[in-house]
């Protein structure tokens, strides 16, 4: 089996052991049965009433790890017919491996592979109200449903079963039976494929198209919602992810790339040849033309006419033409031919011009022509560089190690979501009018812009932005029931940000949270105002939960007066970024370059990691206090904050 796919699967829930329902007393009974080849139906029913002594720490780690390799088997996350360590990963546990949700597609593929899990769900959704467990054992036909189905579907999370009554997931269980059978297999095998693709070979969008186009044989359309492919495929015999024809593939389309950057550079730079000129015809105008319905508009046409004259473009590339004109290459085809004059024949991706026109009512846009093919070139160059030397790695976005330690690290709360969080600038989070100030009149710049935008388009799902993690971990703090309520936050600068987050900030402490803020000691002293204003001022009440401290050293010990040229001392002093909230086995930390600040939250290029892993909250929290605890002569008080001083702030020992 692939371990790989146990590493998502694995993830898919807060805790992993809880995935196949094997916390529940009846799966255990069963686990040894299974281990020794017995067939996981006939090992839980037999073992269904058994209880066992042992807690989660102490039952055997082979014994997990077999029934978890039985039950990827039974979900067709890797092929039936190969169980084995390294049996291949299957289509379905591919897009799993890659999901975004891994938690979501696994819920969508139980429901598509049982069928008994999609009629029971649908009658537990049909009644009203509460479900007496009575109520709900009569809907189960027989001991399966009981013993296996019934803890699977909890470990799934589509239903609780308690001893007095079972409450079902409605939302979740009616998305996964919704996307059940969705649309038809073609079109959720291509687009199963332009998602692996774009993640297992960290291919672009466009790439991840052609290289699927190739596999399949047929053009691969439009992406649809991964839950609606695995609901599509994930009831039928999984096919295995055949890597070498991913490859010989992936060659195909690089030598269509390679051919593709050299039309393009010949285009860009060949030698212009003077066309023949009609000069018996009179300038053509708007009233000249008729184009059809699908083309862009009469202007385009004129346009297009007007840069292939004023160029003498004996050849122009087809899909620039289609771009001008909004239209297939046949009806631009037919449109160009219908102009006063202008005489031309399709070729291969191009457009072969033998007569033109000596003078149209359009604007030539040449220099945007050879811009484009410049573009073009550069684009499929980068994609040619990809595709070079092409690698075809399932290791998953939710997966850092392999599947028996992660069970065996369960006791650790090792198994936890760690993300690498970023800034870098995102235009469709700015704004229009923001980026158009930033990128002004400048054509780089405009570049630059167009390239974040793919960038966010096609990013690995496994970055998250530094916005969307402190707002994950400030929410852990409001969603959980965490019995550790500090807020640890170390920042050397700060600004207006904090005024974005003030209203979580101002739950949190009406949660009975403590906020503990580590800053830079020698602020001028409108920083100091500038963090009363949006921080202090924000909080309205609880404001005594809010302590301030800061630290700053100097290399020498001295005494400073107001005769000190602070020019001269070497300071040292809080440097590091980080936020960390709860204790470590229930909380997370948030650490890397980003200061508490617009420019660090939207603007500087900035990187660090998020992650709810217990040993590195339990770091994060001891480096975080060591500081605190030595910085306690440097405690603010708030009167002190409410009236700053026209000087600098200088440490206690100092002062």
């Amino acid at each position: 089996m692939s371990r790989n796919v146990g590493h998502a699967a694995a993830l898919a829930v807060e805790n992993p052991v809880r995935l196949w329902g094997v916390s529940t007393e009846s799966v255990y009974a069963a686990l040894d049965a299974t281990a020794r080849g017995q067939s996981l139906e006939t090992a839980l029913a037999r073992y269904r009433r058994v209880e066992l002594a042992a807690t989660n720490e102490e039952r055997d780690l082979e014994t997990l790890v077999s029934l978890h390799r039985r039950l990827l088997v039974d979900l067709g996350l890797v092929d039936a017919e190969q169980e084995s360590e390294t049996g291949p990963v299957s289509e379905v546990g591919a897009l799993v491996l890659c999901g975004e949700d891994p938690r979501s597609l696994l819920q969508t593929l139980a429901v598509a592979r049982w069928r008994s899990a999609r009629r029971l769900l649908r009658e537990c959704l049909a009644i009203d109200g509460e479900l007496p467990r009575e109520e709900y054992d009569g809907l189960l036909r027989d001991d399966w449903e009981e013993t296996v189905l019934t803890p699977l579907l909890g470990s799934f999370r589509l239903l609780t079963a308690y001893p007095t009554g079972v409450d079902v997931a409605g939302p979740d269980a009616r998305a996964a039976l919704d996307a059940y059978d969705a649309t038809s297999t073609d079109v959720a095998r291509a687009s199963l494929y332009r998602r692996v693709l774009s993640s297992a070979m960290n291919l672009d969008a466009a790439t991840a198209a052609d290289v699927t186009g190739e596999l399949l044989g047929a053009e691969p359309g439009t992406e649809i919602d991964p839950a609606d492919v695995i609901g599509t495929l994930g009831e039928g015999y999984p096919r295995a992810i055949d890597r070498d024809a991913i490859l010989e593939a992936v060659n195909e389309v690089q030598v269509e790339y390679e051919q593709a950057a050299r039309r393009y550079r010949r285009l860009a730079t060949g030698d212009v040849s003077v066309l023949e000129r009609a000069d018996e015809v009179p300038r053509v105008k708007s009233e000249d033309i008729d184009p059809p319905s699908t083309v862009a508009s009469v202007d385009a046409v004129l346009d297009l006419v007007a840069t292939i004259t004023d160029g003498d473009l004996g050849l122009i590339d087809a899909g620039y033409v289609t771009d001008a004109l909004d239209a297939e290459p046949y009806d631009c085809y037919r449109v160009l031919n219908d102009v006063p004059g202008l005489e031309c024949e399709l070729a291969d991706e191009t457009v072969e011009v033998a007569r033109v026109p000596s003078d149209v009512a359009g604007t030539s846009r040449h220099d945007e022509y050879v811009e484009y093919l410049l573009d073009r070139h550069a684009t499929i160059s980068q994609r040619i560089d990809v595709l070079s030397d092409p690698e075809f790695e399932l290791e998953g976005r939710h997966a850092d190690a392999n599947l028996v330690d992660r069970l065996d690290r369960l006791r650790d709360r090792q198994v936890a979501p760690t993300y690498f969080a970023y800034t870098l600038i995102d235009p469709e989070s700015l704004g229009e009018e923001v980026m158009d100030d930033y990128a002004g009149d400048s054509r780089g710049l405009r570049r630059e812009r167009a390239r974040l935008r793919r960038w966010h388009e096609d990013r690995p799902s496994g970055l998250r932005s530094y916005t969307a993690m402190t707002d994950r971990l400030f929410s852990l703090g409001l969603e959980e029931d965490l019995d550790h309520r500090v807020l640890r936050i170390m920042t050397p600068f700060d600004d207006d940000t904090f005024s974005e987050y003030a209203a979580q900030l101002r739950r949190l402490l009406e949660h009975g949270f403590e906020l503990r803020l580590l800053t830079r000691h020698t602020k001028a002293p409108w920083e100091w105002r500038r963090l009363r204003d949006n921080l202090l001022a924000q909080l309205e009440s609880n404001r005594e939960n809010v302590r301030i401290r800061t630290y700053s050293r100097f290399k020498t010990q001295q005494r400073i007066t107001r005769d000190t040229d602070l020019r001269d001392l070497s300071e040292v002093g809080i440097h590091g970024k980080l936020h960390v909230i709860g204790a470590p086995d229930e909380g997370a930390a948030l650490l890397g370059s980003a200061n508490f600040m617009e420019n660090s939250y939207h603007w500087n290029p900035e990187c660090g990691v998020y992650t709810e892993q217990s040993a590195f909250v339990d770091s994060a929290t001891e480096f975080f206090d060591i500081v605190w605890d030595i910085a306690e002569a440097d405690q603010l008080s708030l009167e002190r904050l409410q009236e700053i001083p026209e000087r600098r702030f200088i440490p206690s020992y100092y002062s």
